[in-house]
């Protein structure tokens, strides 16, 4: 796919744009034609090709990670005035794996990377932050040696926490110590130079789950504290407090409790943006942070919760908020980064998902994506000295929003009488009329599904089907009433929600109500099972990395800090044996495809594998896809085209095309 070519000009101090033909879309299908099911495995199950991009102070240079073969991911850097393009480091994916890097100066990046690992029976996350030479290739951890503490071990060694952009070659990491005999860890603020590198603590490193929040220019202005019991177990309660001026004492937030979750510090007008409680949703507060403890209502939603947010680059102004109803919105706050929106929005029509990455130090050059429904988007680099826009790099080179199916937003009734939003996705050059259909439940279970690409949903509208995906009560996003005490305690009404989506779909006339399967990954994994059991139509269940009994996944967060809280969350007595696929494999009569890594800390493996047993005792047709050394997640190119290549061939048999 060529880079679509975009440029800006002034006219009346409002930009316009002029958009030029994109290049042949690789992803089109056959008008009024199903693809090839490996044809189509392999193009949705492809890893982007760009993703996680940072723009280097100077705006001349981006980093990024791009999918290698496999699970491999590698991070490029992209020198923008020649387009030169050079690999600095790559890691395999199993396990280890690059999350993102980041520029300190011209020369030196910062990576990000982990992975999971298996002992004792437990499953768990490691990560670690190294410093890149980008010139000689030359790393160094940016964590606490863990050799020069006798018997210590970091499962994390922290977090960047300002990347300090009134300087170069410098930044703010919250470091974590290790544990050393009978002493506990210890986590501090260090202000760490990488080239010489050197070090000197700016929060000194106490014991506690304490997180730090800067203004973003290197001041270290909120904390916070999450509380244990006498076993070392999260309570579910943090504390925050706050300096009314850089190296002041620490004072108790105003606004303190579980309900809060502060967002971001902004300097210009020492004020901390947070989310809290507003009748029943998440609503944009100011809090001043002057000691005066004025507060100030900045945006709030009667129907949804406000999400986040919007800065140009690090350390800048919050100019704007996000929310999402039928999909995410932009409302700028300030009237320049209106201007801009509003330009972006007219020249980007059929890409409306826009947000911004970073900026240059001067705050002269912006990185930014562009997406949508149909297209994984575009990265394009706004110079707004000359007011030229650049396409730079494609998240996706094979797919550039042709030739996909549309996501459409409907509201569907339940069966007592309200309503719950749900995303359809179907192909408008098939013949009209019902068609055979998936079900999506997504995963979470607190999450919900969002307007934009889905390359599940993607592959399956290519292959013919109409999908749905409902975000049932239990969702979040949606304010405390509707996300209720959560989707596990409150299933039953899950399952409905679900099923009264399948049963919109043919009430309209979409889908054939004797064609219609259900697919879902974790938490979807399970309410696939689980609807399965429940509701005899579903001809074919695809659960991926599924939970599939209760009772076990209590037994899985055992040892963690978060068992307390997880326990209450997954429920106890009768609901975990009525609420547990595994205890209903007898009921479940369609064929059951499951997919799972093995270095799964989401969820076990162990559920899947107990499953399939359940299942093959009660004479039901079921196969379990293994992925060694995967996780979650399964990012893995050749895996995920061999996962989807297993649900295209057990759709088509079971429900057709």
């Amino acid at each position: 796919m060529r880079l679509r070519k975009l440029l800006l000009a002034s006219a009346a101090s409002l930009l316009s744009f002029a958009l030029a033909q994109p290049g042949v879309a690789a992803a089109a299908a056959k008008p009024g034609a199903i693809m090839d099911i490996d044809q189509a495995a392999r193009l949705f199950a492809a890893r982007p090709t760009a993703f996680a991009p940072d723009l280097s102070p100077n705006g001349d240079k981006i980093i990024y990670l791009a999918s290698g073969p496999g699970a491999m991911t590698l991070v490029r850097i992209l020198d923008v005035p020649t387009l030169s393009d050079k690999i600095l480091a790559k890691s395999s994916g199993k396990p280890e794996q690059l999350s993102w890097c980041g520029f300190v100066d011209e020369r030196w990046v910062v990576c990000h990377f982990g992975g999971w690992i298996s002992s004792t029976g437990m499953t768990y996350r490691i990560a670690r932050t190294v410093a890149m030479d980008t010139a000689s290739g030359k790393m160094r951890s940016l964590g606490v040696a863990e050799n020069s503490v006798e018997g210590g071990f970091e499962q994390f060694d922290g977090d960047i926490l300002d990347w300090l952009p009134d300087e170069q070659g410098v930044l703010l990491m919250e470091r974590h110590y290790p544990a050393r005999k009978e002493n506990p860890e210890l986590i501090g603020v260090d202000r760490i130079q990488v080239d010489p590198f050197r070090y000197h603590p700016v929060e000194a490193a106490i014991a506690g789950d304490f997180h730090y929040m800067t203004d973003g220019h290197g001041a270290v202005r909120i904390r916070s504290n999450e509380q244990t019991d006498y076993d070392d177990r999260y309570n579910g309660n943090t504390t925050y407090e706050y300096r009314a001026e850089a190296g002041g004492k620490w004072l108790p937030l105003p606004e303190g409790g579980a309900d809060i979750t502060p967002l971001r510090v902004e300097k210009q007008t020492n004020s901390l943006y947070l989310l809290k409680p507003l009748d029943g949703r998440d609503a944009l507060y100011r809090l001043k942070l002057d000691g005066t403890r004025i507060e100030t209502l900045v945006a709030s939603n009667p129907n949804v919760d406000i999400d986040s947010v919007i800065q140009l680059g690090p350390g800048e102004p919050i100019v704007g908020y996000r929310y999402a109803d039928d999909r995410t919105r932009s409302v700028y706050t300030d009237p320049a980064a209106r201007m801009l929106g509003n330009g972006l929005a007219r020249a980007l029509p059929n890409m409306p998902l826009i947000n911004f990455i970073g900026s240059s130090k001067d705050g002269g050059k912006l990185l930014l994506h562009a997406g949508s429904d149909v297209d994984p988007g575009v990265f394009f680099l706004l110079d707004r000295k000359t007011n030229r826009m650049d396409p730079v790099l494609n998240s996706n080179e094979l797919i550039d929003g042709s030739g996909l199916a549309p996501m459409k937003a409907v509201s569907v009734p339940t069966s007592d009488g309200k309503s719950i939003p749900a995303y359809v996705t179907m192909r408008t050059d098939l013949p009209p009329g019902p068609r055979p259909a998936v079900v999506m439940p997504h995963g979470g279970p607190a999450d919900r599904d969002t307007w934009g690409y889905d390359w599940v949903g993607q592959f399956l509208a290519a292959r013919g089907y109409v999908v749905i995906q409902p975000n049932f009560r239990g969702s979040g996003g949606y304010g405390k009433d509707y996300l209720g005490e959560n989707a596990f305690h409150n299933w039953r009404l899950v399952m409905s929600d679900i099923r009264d989506s399948a049963d919109w779909l043919a009430k309209q006339g979409l889908a054939n109500p004797d064609r219609i399967a259900i697919v879902g990954w974790s938490y979807g994994g399970y309410a696939a099972l689980q609807s399965a059991a429940l509701d005899a139509r579903y001809k074919a269940v695809v659960a991926i990395a599924p939970v599939t009994d209760l009772k076990q996944l209590r037994r899985d967060v055992r040892g963690f800090k978060e068992e307390k809280i997880a326990t209450e969350e997954i429920g106890k007595g009768d609901q975990l044996v009525d609420g547990s696929p595994i205890n209903r494999a007898g009921d479940i009569h369609a064929p059951v495809l499951m997919v799972h890594g093995t270095l799964d800390g989401n969820v076990d493996y162990r559920h899947s594998k107990r499953m399939l047993a359940a299942l093959q005792r009660a004479g039901s047709s079921a196969d379990l896809l293994t992925f060694e050394n995967l996780d979650h997640q399964l990012d893995d190119s050749d895996a995920r085209a061999q996962m989807l290549t297993r649900i295209g061939q057990m759709l088509d048999k079971a429900i057709g095309h």
